[in-house]
């Protein structure tokens, strides 16, 4: 898998998981919500930066 397959792989992921936590917060009290939030904060920083790195790498034009 090349690195730009792999990065919108990681987005993808990210992202279902990321919904799933949000949906669930109705289920949690309202007290609790701040650390799901913190930690989805954290991920989700996280997983830019490592997108990010990748993003130093100049693309290749389209082959037309």
């Amino acid at each position: 898998m090349d690195p730009m397959e792999q990065a919108a792989a990681l987005a993808e992921q990210t992202l279902v998981s990321t919904r799933e936590r949000l949906a669930a917060l109705d289920t949690l009290p309202t007290a609790e919500h701040v650390g799901v939030l913190d930690a989805l904060q954290r991920e989700l920083s996280t997983v830019l930066g490592a997108l990010d790195q990748g993003a130093d790498t100049p693309r290749r034009p389209p082959v037309s």
